[in-house]
């Protein structure tokens, strides 16, 4: 597990911002002086505290206060969410729809705009801002400073899910209804990208810059690249079990494993966005409602909103630590990660907390005194109720077992299933007390193998399951062996999540299309790695399609219209898939058939598929050799002698003479009989 979490240059990226922190001077205390500035903490975060109705901006390092903000007087006591990146910082009142823009350097509101909206999202990122109004589908850009419209809005149907702007300024949009994800770039609205059904149930992360999309419904996961080429992650079927509102998932992550919460079921899964592996642990919830869970480092951090404390679980160590209390009653808790520290804030309560990477926590004292402050304040519209709290907390779940029995050891904990290639490695958590003669995995399903076959009471505790199904999910229970009344006796964990012994496969190599005589033709090599169980083609442009096969190549006699396509060719087995494209212009092989029908008169070929169009050239008699480019549908001709065999609207782009025109269909001698329908391979229709 230490090459799934390596270093990313954060730790040196802190010890660099130790070094910039900007002290805030005492003549800051002197607040009242028109036009002063204050200069806040580098690595810090904006908190809300709604008693005192304002925002804290709280130094990370330190773990103090070194500024706050007043809120407009109509927004004290709402819900609020602050939106903070770089030096700007919006205030949104999800009750209202009014965002304000704070102005660190005054510490005060410059900029309040009613957007009119409850449950407004707003959405900044890369210099850019954005509305999501998830009721109504309505997005728009906005100006992050002065708060004004940029452009013309854009609809989605709707309920939109969460809103995210990637590292390159893209606004991705889940539209769970038709179950895509909808880009906006700097040029307006892209074409969707397909990551579940419709109906199904989505959620957005943005993974060290790249969308990632959960799709609680049907177990799996779509990382979206830039140029294509998605990766497609089959989840343990636990995920499914995650209520009305599915998975719980951070909105953004700083590094690329994304942490995923099913509450209901208790299936912990961490997915490495970049090899697509998911590798899933138990979390005993008590009952608790639980907040998205966020990662930081090697250890994952779940609000536990019932407790007003976080549960701690190292994935490196595999183990869940002593929990950090917030406020350690029922709160909403406010986490996220920023600049490489994580915070914990209850609005509602005096306390913060803030983790450094080491795991290493700060208690931040809100309701500090002499604190810096800003003094403007602006009306806006009255507000509404206070939003509710969580029921009062019942116990903590992952609390210490108790002692065991002398002489009887626990059952082992925390067992941990992570795919390979081939195989499946389990680690567990060791038996307390008593005397362990060893470990072994119990009720090991037929066809699998384990490694050993025996873990000694030292460990280390881990086994390699081997053999087994790529279409199948495994759950394995570990064993702890020792002697009872001189018998032998064992007790078992509870079972692990669900696992495949397998990894997915690389992408198809060198992806090409080709047009022939039969059609397309597309043909790719096999990726190193782990075999496929097999490819998909998807193609759209002129015609679209998808077609299943077991080769690394396909011809595909539907697809024979000239124009510009994008093939994809998915590599795919029961773990997830990786695809890649092919992007290009198709244009079909010529043919030679001869003039008929025409015999003493002239054929004439004209500018467009229609007779009643400028003449091109014309050709006298029969028998005379026409190359043929492509066939066309254009204007209905009628042959003046009434005979219906000599009507119809199909065309032939030919070629004679170093002239080349559109010629009724009638007078070339071409395979297809009646004339009147396109010829179909090997003559392909013109773009």
């Amino acid at each position: 597990m230490r090459a799934l979490f390596g270093r990313d240059g954060l730790t040196g990226q802190l010890a660099i911002g130790l070094a910039g922190v900007l002290v805030v001077g005492a003549v800051v205390f002197g607040v009242g002086v028109a036009g002063a500035t204050y200069e806040l903490s580098d690595v810090g975060a904006w908190l809300y505290a709604r008693k005192q109705g304002s925002v804290m901006h709280a130094n990370g390092l330190a773990g103090r206060i070194d500024g706050k903000a007043g809120l407009l007087a109509q927004m004290r006591g709402h819900d609020i969410r602050i939106v903070q990146e770089g030096d700007t910082v919006l205030i949104v009142d999800v009750q209202t729809g009014v965002v304000s823009r704070l102005d660190p350097s005054q510490l005060k509101v410059e900029q309040s705009r009613d957007l009119g909206a409850a449950g407004l999202q707003v959405v900044v990122g890369q210099g850019r801002a954005y509305t999501v109004d998830p009721v109504r589908g309505a997005v728009q850009r906005i100006d992050p400073v002065s708060l004004t419209a940029v452009g013309r809005p854009a609809a989605l149907p709707p309920p939109l899910g969460a809103a995210g702007i990637d590292a390159t300024g893209t606004l991705w949009v889940p539209t769970p209804q038709t179950g895509g994800l909808v880009p906006f770039r700097d040029t307006g609205q892209g074409a969707p990208v397909t990551v579940g059904r419709p109906g199904d149930r989505l959620a957005l992360t943005i993974a060290a810059g790249a969308p990632v999309v959960v799709d609680s419904t049907s177990a799996e996961a779509t990382v979206v690249k830039a140029g294509g080429g998605h990766l497609k992650v089959s989840l343990p079927s636990a995920v499914t079990r995650s209520g009305r509102a599915g998975v719980l998932a951070p909105s953004r992550t700083e590094g690329p494993i994304v942490p995923l919460l099913a509450a209901e079921s208790g299936s912990l899964v961490m997915l490495h966005t970049g090899t697509g592996t998911p590798t899933a642990v138990r979390v005993d919830t008590g009952g608790h409602a639980f907040g998205a869970p966020h990662m930081l480092g090697t250890k994952v951090y779940l609000p536990d909103e019932t407790a007003g404390a976080l549960l701690v679980y190292d994935a490196e160590t595999n183990a869940f630590e002593r929990r950090i209390v917030v406020t350690g009653r029922p709160t909403r808790l406010e986490v996220f990660v920023k600049d490489g520290l994580l915070w914990a804030n209850d609005p509602d309560a005096d306390r913060a907390v803030v983790l450094d990477r080491g795991g290493s926590s700060k208690s931040v004292r809100k309701y500090e005194e002499r604190i810096p402050d800003g003094r403007t304040r602006r009306p806006l519209p009255k507000p509404t109720s206070t939003p509710s709290r969580p029921s009062s907390p019942s116990s903590p779940p992952q609390t210490p077992e108790r002692p065991p029995p002398p002489g009887e050891p626990t059952a082992p904990s925390n067992v941990a299933v992570t795919p390979g290639d081939g195989e499946i490695t389990v680690r567990f958590n060791p038996s307390r007390g008593g005397v362990p003669t060893g470990y072994a995995l119990s009720g090991l399903p037929a066809g699998l193998r384990a490694s050993p076959r025996t873990v000694p009471p030292g460990g280390p505790y881990t086994f390699t399951v081997t053999g087994g199904d790529c279409n199948r999910l495994y759950r394995f229970t570990v064993a702890v062996r020792y002697a009872k009344n001189g018998l032998p006796a064992e007790k078992t964990s509870q079972p692990s999540d669900q696992a495949r012994p397998c990894i997915i496969p690389r992408p198809p190599v060198d992806p090409t299309a080709s047009a022939t005589s039969g059609g397309t033709e597309v043909t790719w090599k096999a990726p190193a790695g782990p075999a496929p169980a097999g490819y998909t083609v998807k193609w759209s442009g002129p015609k679209s399609g998808t077609r299943d096969v077991s080769g690394t190549s396909v011809l595909l006699d539907d697809v024979w219209k000239n124009g510009s396509y994008r093939f994809e060719v998915v590599a795919r087995n029961g773990a997830g898939s990786r695809s890649s494209s092919w992007a290009g212009t198709l244009t079909g092989p010529s043919r030679q058939y001869a003039i008929q029908h025409n015999g003493k008169s002239n054929a004439y070929m004209n500018v467009a598929p229609d007779t009643d169009s400028a003449d091109v050239h014309r050709v006298y008699d029969n028998g005379h050799m026409l190359t043929v480019h492509c066939q066309k549908k254009g204007v209905h001709y009628a042959h003046s002698n009434g005979n219906p065999d000599f009507a119809g609207d199909l065309y032939d782009d030919v070629e004679i003479e170093g002239k080349r025109g559109f010629m009724i269909g009638y007078l070339v001698d071409t395979p297809k009989d009646p004339w009147q329908e396109y010829a179909g391979p090997p003559l392909w229709e013109c773009a």
